[in-house]
Order: structure tokens, then sequence, then C-alpha cells
């Protein structure tokens, strides 16, 4: 039988951590002091989600993956021989920047995925005055230019510092230079890849390792800036490309919908309440979400009842491959 996995939540801490996370989701008041991250869903190494309810609990996702791989992913199974779960759900909270840092890009043989990149997304839950995404390089710097600055100790000075506010959404492409800013509260999607190359750091107490020969090598100098689009409408399909779609929507009232993407489905909650019904043919699903969760029905739910308590904001994610 197959029904909606939740996951245990594993909690990161960061020394850029903020203290908003415990305030914005009540359910997660009870976090450990210093929390910058919670995982609300990966397969990366020594933070893999294990299942919390059902048949499949006590199971990692990468165990789920391996019983049950057709049933999770559906039409995604042959797409590629990788042994992990594509996406990863993250929550994040930042008094500090992170580090400036990129991400490799997906590697093909013969034109099939056999290395995952990390593309990801965020989507901007709450904002302090000013809080800003630092993507890519500025109008007419140079890479040689970044480099220098590296060396200097002031490459966020060439960098387009943006900013955001609750409800923004930004994509950022592997290889796109970037840091999140202070001062945020966000939920990050992102391909399921453990590699983060460290650039440069903002100067704190703890010195990291950096990774720099690696990030310049991963780095795509020439990307194109992404739009910053907003969250506002009832049903926004807000990626439209790329390795994952992402739809918001925010539902004031009993809301039906019919999958138009391949592969399973997650359903993250980010205000309010309510429960969303999958439909598997004549398998009927509910899961009952508040502010904070994330719950993921497999491939064979293709329709989705949702009823909201009040009105809920969710999010909606899934894979292309």
């Amino acid at each position: 039988m197959s029904y909606p996995l939740r996951f245990h939540r594993i909690t990161v801490p960061k020394p850029w951590a903020g203290g908003h996370l415990r305030t914005l989701f009540p359910e997660l008041s009870d976090l450990p002091a210093g929390t910058g991250e919670t995982i609300e869903l990966a397969d990366l190494p020594g933070q893999t989600s294990v299942v919390a309810n059902g048949e499949w609990r006590k199971k990692t996702i990468r165990q789920v993956m391996h019983d049950h791989r057709a049933e999770l992913l559906g039409e995604l199974a042959d797409a590629n021989d990788l042994p992990d779960f594509p996406l990863a759900v993250k929550l994040l909270d930042t008094a500090q920047p992170l580090s400036i840092q990129d991400h490799p890009s997906d590697v093909r043989e013969s034109g099939r995925l056999v290395q995952r990149g990390k593309s990801e997304c965020w989507v901007v839950l709450a904002a302090d005055e000013g809080a800003v995404i630092y993507q890519g390089l500025k109008d007419g710097v140079k890479p040689e230019d970044f480099e220098r600055a590296l060396e200097d100790g002031n490459p966020a000075d060439l960098m387009n510092a943006r900013e955001v506010k609750p409800g923004d959404y930004l994509y950022n492409e592997a290889g796109m230079v970037h840091a999140i800013g202070g001062g945020l509260v966000l939920l990050e999607i992102q391909q399921n890849c453990p590699v983060t190359c460290r650039l440069w750091d903002f100067p704190r107490g703890e010195k990291r390792e950096m990774h720099r020969a690696e990030g310049l090598a991963a780095a795509k100098f020439g990307l194109l800036l992404p739009g910053i689009r907003g969250t506002d409408g009832e049903d926004e399909l807000l990626q439209e490309d790329g390795p994952f779609g992402i739809r918001s929507l925010r539902v004031k009232k009993a809301f039906m919908q019919s999958k138009d993407w391949p592969g399973f489905t997650l359903v993250t909650c980010l205000e309010g309440k309510c429960e969303v019904t999958g439909r598997a043919r004549d398998n009927l699903q509910p899961a009952r979400l508040h502010a904070g969760d994330t719950v993921l029905f497999p491939a064979s739910f293709d329709e989705f009842e949702i009823f909201p308590e009040d009105e809920a904001w969710l999010i909606q994610s899934w894979a292309r491959e």
C-alpha cells in the first residue's frame, strides 16, 4: 500500500544561526538553541531522513528508494541509476550571512545523469529590513576582478545584493556564486547533493574550510540573474523549468487538483493548517499538516484535495529527473 510519508526532523547547529524559527512555527518551539537549519527531508551523508509513520516507519529514505524505487518515483525511476532521493527540503534561520559559495552542476554521460548537481531555490518566510541574498556579479565585474577580491577580502562588494521580503521566490542555478544574508528565514528546496564550495566566509569567530579552487572551477559567471517572483496568487507555478518544479498554493476553501507533473509530490505547509488527501485510484490517503510540516506523496498519487482550516499556504515540489 502507498501512503504519504512523514520524516523525523534533523536539527543542525550553525555559527550563523538566528532565533526566528521557533517563533515563526509554533510546532518548532522546542528547537535547540543555535539551530540554523532544519532538514525536513534529505538523503545526504550523515543526514539521511528517517520515515516517522506507517509501514515504512524507521526506514531511511535511502532504504525506501532501494526497496520501493518504482513505487516512490514512478516514471522517474528509470531516468537514472542514482541511489539517493532527488530532492532535499530545509528551513534556514540566519542571524549572520552565510559564506560566499557555489555548487557543482549535473554530470552526464551519453546524455544520462550520472552525478547530481545542486540547483536550489528559496522561499522567503521572514526578512529583517534591508535583508539581502547575494547572487552573481554586478554588471561589468569580470571573473578576474572577483578572484582578486577574494584575495583582498571584499568579494561581497562585487556581487548583486538583492533585497528580499516575505513571500519572495528566488531560483539559484548550479554554478551561480551566491550568499544568503543575515536576518532571514527561508524554505530551501534543492537537488539532493552534498557538495558546497565555500569561496569566502564573512568575518566570524569560527574559521571554516574553504574550497576556492573547486568553487572557481564550478562557477558559471555568465549565468543570467533570475527574477524575484512573488507568491501572492492562489496558484502560482514558480519554477517552470530546471531539475525540479515548484508551485505555491494559497488555499482559502476546498481545492481539488490533478497532478500534471511526473513522479512524487512533496507538500510543505508554510502558514495555517490543512488536510491534504491524495488519491491513487481507489486509495485515498489524508495527511494533516501544520505550518512547518512536510509530507511526501509517492508517485501513484495523481489527485489532491486540500481542505484548509481558515486558510493555508502550501509549497508543492517535485523532481523532473
